[in-house]
This record gives C-alpha cells, structure tokens and sequence, in this order.
C-alpha cells in the first residue's frame, strides 16, 4: 500500500468509491455530475490523498480542506477531514494508516490553527475505527454533536437585500464572537456569490443575514431506498407531509433536491431574528428543501426544532495531530454545506 495524491485520472475510481450508499433509514448517495475534485471543493482549499495497493489499483481516499474561519475572535486557516472512504476489499491491512501518515505529513508542512471532523450516528463503523486511539491515528477528541435539520420550502415573499458593503460591515461586526463562522469577503465558496445573501433589519440597519447556497451540479444528494416499513408507508406518509413542514420523500433512485442555509448570523444570537433568517431562506428556495445544522449545544437548536422537519445527527471532534491539542473554546457554527 502507498499513498499519494490526487491526479485528474483517479476521477472516475473516486466517484464510483464516493457514490456507495450511505447506512440508514433512508439510504442516501451523493452523485458527483461536476466530478468528484469539483464536489470536493465546497469544503475549502482540498488536498485530496489517495491510497493504492501494490498493483496501483485504488483502494481508499480522504480529504484535508482548509478554510478561513473566527476561530477566537481572529481569521484563522481552519482544517477538515472528510471523505475516508476504501472500498469493502482494502479495509484490512496498512492503506488506512499510510493515508493518515501523508495528511500528517500535510500537516506537519502547513499546520492549521485547528482541525475537526464529523461522523454520521449511523458510521458506527467509523466511529469505532478512527476513535481507538490505534498507533498511527491521530487523536480523534468528541466535542458535542452536530444536529442537521431539512425543511420543506414555503413560498412567500422575497426577503430583503443588501448591499455587498452592507454584508462586508454586518460580518465584520458580528463574525468574530461566532467559533469557526467563516470570513465574508469577495471570495466566497464555489457556487455562492453576494446576489445569494439576504437579510433581515432593524431600524434600518442590517441585523441578521444569511446565504441559500444551491451546490448545483456539483454534489447532489439520491435516495437509493429505504428501511421495508418506509418503503410501504412512504405515499401516505407523504400526503400528511404535505401540511406539515417535513419535506417530501422522494421515490427511490429520485434525487433529494436541497440548497443550503450559509452564513447564518443574527445580533447577539436573537432567536427571533433567526426564526426570521430559516423563514426567508426557505422562501428563496426555489422548490428545493432547504438544509441548515447547529452544534447540539446552541441555544438556537430550540428554534430550528420549532420548524419541525427530518433531522439526523452526527459527532463532532477535534483532530489532534502529532500532540499539539487545540482546545475550543464556545459553541462552533456549523456550515452544513460545507461538510
């Protein structure tokens, strides 16, 4: 086994290792139509290892993306591993270790301030494996849990704009008290631009504001199937969704059409400016159901959980490399499109 990194020619490979179902109720897969380096990308600034066995074939992946993130109260290259993935045949044996030693050695050449990583409850696979505490892992640390939220979209009028120099000043103002809140600026992640931002006033001034990010082509989401009760309750469950706020679920192979609540921030955390922030986006939609996640221990998990619809819930660690811990102090935003 050794590792490297990505070449153009590993797309095909890595796209028919990423779009295995994942485990669960309903059985999800992404669908990489831009590529899978292009869906990659969301994340931040990717470096994509790839590990092969002694022949060259493929037999795993991992993702070290490096974002600019507050991360307390000042600008800060951010790091996050996503996307281990090997395929059933290569699971035993060194590839995992050897991959983990080149994002070390990433690592080590350009150190990030801080890196985390999230797990699906349903990986328990992966959850037991990457927090063992086995030689050559690094030091996976829970940090409290990530609770992602789908809602159906509702029409209603189009919220209010801003200008770009209004965003510039609002973010400037509120980002730096928020853990891991990304830095706005001119460059923004692929797919999102400043026509996406909306906002919500107070006296004039701008006192919430937020993004529908819509990924595109670049990564969607298919249902493959569903749990045998599911699968047969499925069309009635779906006529009573119809007046609630849970999204409708799809046939199996039918995409689960989603665009992303990004860059969520209201004054002083105002759980009624947020309210107002979930009610816009799901407004500018376009059709889609709109995704949005918050870390377990924020206060305004008790708004999102007004909205009702599917929620699912995951872990969140810190990734500790060649013992220098980071310790993280308050409650992190999550970027649920950038995961």
């Amino acid at each position: 086994m050794r590792a490297r990194m990505y070449r153009p020619s590993d797309e095909a490979d890595l796209v028919r290792l990423a779009s295995a179902a994942m485990p669960g109720w309903a059985r999800l897969r992404y669908d990489y139509a831009a590529g899978y380096a292009a869906a990659e990308a969301l994340k931040g600034a990717c470096e994509i290892v790839v590990v092969e066995d002694g022949e060259g074939r493929m037999a795993g992946c991992g993702t070290r993306a490096t974002r600019r993130l507050y991360l307390d109260g000042a600008p800060q290259d951010v790091g996050y591993l996503s996307g281990l993935r090997s395929f059933p045949d290569a699971r035993r044996g060194w590839g995992l270790f050897r991959g983990f030693k080149a994002i070390a050695e990433l690592e080590a050449a350009a150190p990030n301030a801080l890196t985390f990583t999230t797990i699906l409850d349903d990986n328990a696979e992966a959850r037991e494996l990457l927090t063992s505490g086995r030689a050559g892992l690094p030091k996976y640390s829970p940090r409290g849990r990530v609770v992602t939220y789908a809602l159906a979209p509702r029409s209603g009028p189009d919220p209010e704009r801003a200008s770009f120099d209004e965003l510039e000043e609002f973010y400037a103002r509120e980002s730096p008290r928020k853990q891991l809140f990304p830095v706005f600026g001119k460059t923004l992640p692929p797919g999102l631009s400043a026509d996406d931002f909306f906002v919500v006033r107070r006296g004039g001034r701008v006192a919430a504001a937020g993004a529908v990010w819509n990924h595109g082509e670049r990564r969607r989401i298919f249902v493959d199937g569903y749990m045998l009760r599911l699968r047969v309750l499925r069309p009635f469950l779906n006529v009573l969704f119809r007046f609630s706020n849970c999204p409708l679920l799809p046939s199996p192979g039918s995409e689960f059409a989603c665009s992303y609540l990004a860059y969520a921030l209201a004054e002083n955390d105002d759980p009624t400016l947020f309210a107002g922030l979930v009610e816009a986006a799901r407004h500018i939609c376009r059709g889609r159901n709109l995704v949005l996640s918050l870390h377990s221990h924020d206060p305004l998990t008790r708004v999102a959980a007004k909205f009702g619809g599917w929620r699912y819930r995951s872990d969140f660690l810190t990734v500790e490399f060649a013992g220098r811990p980071r310790d993280l102090r308050g409650i992190p935003y999550i970027e649920s499109g950038a995961l």
